[in-house]
């Protein structure tokens, strides 16, 4: 069994007196068989964010066995089981079941289902990511290579759903397009054309919309779980 695997089951265990892999599977919201991958493959980041929300063992402690199990931050945004004088200060991101791909598509579900959440300072969305509205942030999960190396397979992605207008602010945008959800680089061309294209340069795609495709621009990638702002 992966290293990492056998954290995540000593974790649920002591944490939550969670033991299994299908236990621990209906715990953190995944399928037993995502679950039994983990075991060969180790635990993927977006599993260990997750188990931090749910559980409370550190992600960074998940991955590497680096650390204390519980107790710090993983990285400057995201709080856990603060001091009440911080709660004040704490802004609860949802995190949504849908997830975007970086490749062929995912399927749109039919509604924007809540996995989870997680706490993040307002003072430091203010300050790094300033939102329009700081409650039309929301979290998804990212899938694929067509966009490493700025995001990994895994990644949880921080989107500003407030942000829809590319032609506003270039970017890295989620697509729904005929009902699959892209996460895309976007630009707008001098003849008013929408670009949309991969940063993988192993297989990078560049399409031009010209109108026909049926597209919905569904917000804009401001941070992602790597600690990478956009």
């Amino acid at each position: 069994m992966h290293a990492s695997t056998d954290r995540l089951y000593q974790a649920a265990k002591q944490l939550r007196d969670v033991s299994g892999q299908s236990a621990v599977a209906r715990l953190l919201n995944e399928s037993p068989q995502t679950v039994k991958n983990w075991e060969t493959r180790g635990v993927s980041r977006a599993g260990a964010m997750t188990a931090e929300t749910v559980i409370g063992v550190r992600a960074a402690w998940l991955l590497t066995g680096e650390g204390p199990m519980v107790g710090g931050m993983t990285t400057p945004a995201l709080i856990h089981q603060p001091a009440a004088a911080e709660q004040e200060d704490l802004v609860r991101i949802p995190l949504l079941a849908n997830s975007g791909s970086m490749g062929q598509g995912n399927e749109v579900l039919d509604a924007d289902y809540v996995v989870g959440d997680l706490a993040l300072s307002s003072h430091w969305i203010n300050q790094h990511i300033r939102p329009g509205n700081i409650r039309e942030l929301k979290f998804i999960h990212a899938h694929g290579e067509s966009m490493a190396p700025t995001f990994s397979d895994g990644d949880v992605l921080l989107v500003d759903v407030g942000s829809r207008d590319p032609s506003s602010i270039e970017g890295v945008y989620v697509l729904e397009v005929h009902e699959k959800l892209y996460i895309k680089r976007v630009r707008i061309r001098m003849d008013g054309a929408m670009e949309v294209s991969s940063d993988n340069i192993n297989i990078k795609t560049v399409d031009v919309l010209n109108g026909d495709h049926q597209l919905r621009v569904l917000g804009r990638v401001v941070w992602a779980w790597n600690g990478k702002k956009l």
